[in-house]
């Protein structure tokens, strides 16, 4: 690909010329475009391809415009929930984000005003690692929503740039998330979509949790998706969520796990072409051991992933703070205690071991019951020979 430098002179032929750099010899040429592409360097006669003619968008219609007391600056991103922008708030001269809702959703006043009301429930959630819910409004039928500014990158961003977190990195990462959660179902709110994209590290390694504007209060009607539909991402969505079931802090807690599962071996738990195809996975299979695909991930946090991402919810952590106490080691207890907390539950002895220790355990099961097995055979065989010897 050589390096386009604008447009320059028009030639003889009547076709423009463009002015570009070799990417090969670094030396500067001027060119004139093939149907082809190719270009041919006068210099060292490498054949390139030559950039695209960038393509003419729609202006945005609200960059340079005003929702209430905030200036839109530029689009920062764009997803299913809608637009979202970088602004300033003139009452405050500082700047933040402002989410837009699609006009489909718009539309819908039931919506809407759930919408409105879980909002400002997540707006009462204050933790350092949690993106701050400034305001709800709507101007000129825009309906948005403005939080926190963050200047930097989520840690899917991360992932790909870097490669997957370092065991101490991730560590420390998941004591922040975890800490902001158990402040949200502190108050009743779950947020039903930890991912990667939804965690973003300023650029002084902090870590917030963002969108939850959209989470649920627990124990209230307010549900912004619609009756039937899921509410999440099918990569990190939980067994229960994907079944109809309502998602509680313990189905946070798996998508936590799902999300370091891929941030610590750099491959997401379930992966396909599709949703449906995900979800397929998730309710029938079990992720790859993290000891095979992050074989430098210690044993301890592979235990605690594993746990978190526990099938049923009754043998994951139950709770954020459950989670903290076990990554900053206070947990040593707590298998001693698991029976009693979970008396009159039927569950297998190994319930929090993890994923490689019960394939093991499994694997030796099998093994003492071929060898049972084979003596059982043996035996029967000598009894049938002693029995024909006495007969005759």
């Amino acid at each position: 690909m050589i390096e386009g430098l604008g447009c320059g002179e028009t030639g003889a032929t009547g076709v423009s010329k463009h002015r570009a750099k070799c990417s090969q010899c670094r030396q500067r040429f001027e060119y004139e475009k093939r149907p082809d592409g190719r270009v041919e360097c006068p210099h060292c006669g490498a054949v390139l391809l030559a950039p695209r003619a960038p393509q003419a968008t729609r202006p945005d219609p609200l960059v340079g415009h005003t929702l209430g007391q905030y200036e839109i600056l530029e689009v920062l991103g764009r997803g299913g929930m809608g637009a979202v922008y970088r602004a300033r708030q003139s009452s405050l001269d500082r700047v933040c984000a402002v989410k837009v809702l699609p006009r489909a959703m718009a539309a819908d006043a039931s919506f809407l005003e759930r919408f409105r009301r879980e909002a400002r429930g997540a707006a009462a959630i204050s933790h350092p690692s949690v993106i701050q819910v400034f305001d709800v409004g709507e101007e000129r039928g825009f309906h948005y929503i403005a939080m926190e500014f963050v200047d930097g990158e989520h840690l899917g961003q991360v992932v790909d740039r870097e490669g997957p977190l370092k065991a101490d990195a991730a560590v420390d990462v998941l004591k922040q998330v975890a800490s902001a959660l158990a402040a949200a179902h502190a108050l009743g709110i779950v947020h039903r979509d930890i991912k990667p994209p939804n965690l973003m590290r300023t650029r002084e390694g902090l870590v917030k949790v963002a969108d939850f504007g959209l989470a649920k209060r627990s124990g209230m009607d307010i549900d912004v998706t619609a009756p039937g539909t899921r509410l999440g991402t099918p990569n990190y969505m939980p067994p229960e969520v994907a079944h109809g079931q309502p998602a509680d802090a313990r189905s946070d807690l798996y998508s936590l796990g799902a999300t370091f599962y891929h941030l610590v071996c750099g491959t997401r738990p379930f992966d396909a072409k599709t949703a449906n195809q995900v979800i397929h996975k998730l309710l029938r299979e079990e992720p790859e051991p993290l000891g095979q695909v992050a074989p430098g991930c210690p044993p301890r946090l592979r235990r605690i992933i594993e746990r978190l991402m526990a099938r049923e919810p009754a043998e994951r952590y139950q709770s954020a703070e459950e989670l903290l106490e076990a990554l900053e080691g206070r947990d040593a207890a707590a298998p001693a205690a698991a029976p009693k907390a979970r008396a009159g539950r039927s569950r297998s002895r190994g319930a929090h071991r993890s994923l490689d220790e019960r394939r093991e355990a499994a694997r030796r099961r099998q093994r003492r019951t071929l060898l049972v097995g084979g003596i059982v055979a043996a035996a029967l065989v000598v009894l049938v020979v002693v029995l024909i010897l006495v007969s005759r």
